[in-house]
């Protein structure tokens, strides 16, 4: 570097450092912030409370069931209506294999109680003995239909003879329902060949 170039160079420096630094502008406030700030909240206003519902109360389990069911169509029998047309209720009959069929029977609790008066376990086998009585004192035409093989916890008629055995579902169904004929036709059964 030549010395007029270093003199020139520090007479620019001498320069600026005689001059007083330029002072900084402030920063403006923005308007949308200046907006927010000048904005007084209002108060909120007074909103009359609501009336609480009471609440409902559950429905049993039961009770929802029943008013399923009240709401399913009825075309077909109702299985607490024995006296509807070609109800076996409680009793069950199926088809075990092609032409051969079942009536059974495994939940005896509601009709217990006709059975223990008499000592009976109103079992399988109890109901056997009242199938025999029913059919010989009201049915004698479905005798030879259909053959007996209870255990103590199932009550069962089988046989090929699907209206036979239907017609000796209704037959019993009707006994179970009418605990007064069940009591009547438990007295004439012969328990003793079953148990």
């Amino acid at each position: 570097m030549t010395a007029k170039a270093r003199k020139a160079t520090r007479t620019q420096q001498a320069a600026r450092a005689k001059k007083p630094a330029k002072a900084k502008k402030p920063a403006k406030a923005k308007p949308a912030k200046a907006k927010k700030l000048a904005k007084a909240k209002k108060p909120a206003k007074a909103r009359p409370a609501k009336a609480k519902k009471p609440a409902r109360a559950k429905k049993p389990a039961s009770a929802k069931r029943a008013t399923a069911k009240a709401r399913e169509p009825t075309t077909k029998a109702s299985p607490a209506a024995p006296e509807a047309k070609g109800s076996v209720a409680p009793f069950t009959l199926i088809e075990t294999s092609p032409g051969n069929f079942s009536l059974l029977l495994t939940a005896f609790d509601d009709a217990a109680p006709v059975f223990e008066e008499l000592g009976s376990d109103g079992g399988g086998y109890a109901w056997a003995a009242i199938a025999e009585q029913l059919v010989a004192s009201r049915r004698p035409d479905l005798a030879e239909r259909f053959d007996l093989d209870p255990e103590a916890s199932m009550f069962c008629a089988f046989g090929p003879d699907r209206e036979g055995l239907h017609e000796l579902g209704r037959l019993l169904a009707e006994a179970w329902h009418d605990h007064a004929l069940l009591a009547a036709a438990a007295r004439e059964a012969d328990f003793d060949e079953w148990d």
